[in-house]
C-alpha cells in the first residue's frame, strides 16, 4: 500500500539541521556517514518527498532547502543513490523556480547543482527516465536564464529528452517537461504553443491512469499536468479552458499555490 507522504511524521529531522543549504556536490556530502541500512534511506527519500511537496505547494524555499538536505544526505547510502540524487535535482529545480528573474548568481548556482546531480543519477541508472527529462528540463532552465547557452546546452537538451520518451513513453512527468521545451522555445527556433498544449493534454491523460506502487518512485505531475494546460490556454486568450484546465488542477491537488496564488488571479485579473 503507497504511504501517505502528507501524514508521516518526519523521522530524521536531526539531518535537516547538519545538511540544509545548496552546499555539495553531485557527490555524497563529504560530511555524512555512509547509511548501510535501506531503511535509513527510504526513511530520507520518503520524508524528503514530503518536504518536497510542501515547498513545491507554499512556494516555500525553507521547506525545499530542507527536501534537498535530507535527498543530499541519502545520497550517501548504499540503495537508491540514483533515485537520492535525481531528488537533488528535482528540489533543485524547484528551487530555481522561486527566485525572482534577476537573482541570476543564485539561479546559476542552483542549476549549476541541479545538472552534477542529474548527470550523476543517469550515470549510475541509465535507464532512468525521470532523470533524463528532468536533466532536459534543467537545461532548458539554464537556456532561459541565459539565452547565449542555447548553442550549447539545445542538443543536450534534445538528447535527454528523446532518451527519456525512448526509455518511457508513458511517463507523464518526460511529457511535462517536453512540453515546456516547446512552450518556452521561440517560433524562430522550433518551439511550438499549441504542441505544447498537445503535450501537456497527454501528460494529463497518462498521469490519470498512472498507477506507482512504490512510495519512493516520482509521483509527481497531475495537477501540474493541468496547470500548463491551462497557462497554454491562457496565454492563447481561451480564457474559459484554461479556468477549466485550473479547477482540474485543484481538483487533483487543493494545496497547488501556483494555481491558487499565481495563475487564477491572473485569469481573474485578465477577465475583468
Amino acid at each position: 500500500m503507497t504511504q501517505n507522504l502528507m501524514t508521516r511524521p518526519l523521522s530524521v529531522l536531526l539531518f535537516v539541521l547538519a545538511f540544509i543549504g545548496l552546499g555539495g556536490s553531485a557527490q555524497a556530502h563529504p560530511h555524512a556517514p555512509v547509511l548501510t541500512d535501506s531503511s535509513s534511506v527510504d526513511s530520507l527519500l520518503l520524508d524528503g518527498k514530503r518536504l518536497l511537496e510542501i515547498g513545491a505547494n507554499a512556494g516555500s524555499k525553507d521547506s525545499l532547502r530542507q527536501a534537498r538536505a535530507l535527498f543530499l544526505q541519502a545520497t550517501g547510502g548504499a540503495t537508491h543513490r540514483a533515485l537520492a540524487h535525481y531528488y537533488v535535482g528535482l528540489a533543485d529545480y524547484r528551487l530555481n523556480n522561486q527566485f525572482s528573474d534577476d537573482a541570476e548568481e543564485q539561479r546559476e548556482q542552483i542549476l549549476d547543482h541541479a545538472t552534477k546531480h542529474l548527470k550523476q543519477a543517469t550515470s549510475i541508472d541509465e535507464e532512468m527516465a525521470d532523470a533524463w527529462a528532468l536533466l532536459a528540463g534543467v537545461y532548458g532552465q539554464r537556456m532561459g536564464l541565459n539565452p547565449m547557452k542555447g548553442m550549447l546546452l539545445g542538443s543536450d537538451a534534445s538528447s535527454a529528452i528523446e532518451r527519456a520518451k525512448e526509455l518511457d513513453p508513458d511517463n507523464p512527468r518526460v511529457w511535462i517537461i517536453d512540453g515546456t521545451q516547446d512552450f518556452f522555445t521561440p517560433s524562430l527556433f522550433g518551439g511550438d504553443k499549441e504542441r505544447a498544449l498537445k503535450k501537456f493534454k497527454k501528460a494529463a491523460q497518462l498521469a490519470q491512469q498512472e498507477s506507482i506502487d512504490d512510495p519512493l518512485q516520482p509521483s509527481w505531475g497531475h495537477a501540474e499536468s493541468y496547470a500548463w494546460i491551462g497557462v497554454a490556454h491562457l496565454k492563447a486568450d481561451r480564457l474559459s479552458e484554461a479556468r477549466t484546465a485550473f479547477e482540474n488542477a485543484l481538483d487533483v491537488n487543493p494545496d497547488y499555490g501556483w494555481v491558487k496564488s499565481v495563475l487564477l488571479p491572473e485569469l481573474k485579473e485578465r477577465q475583468s
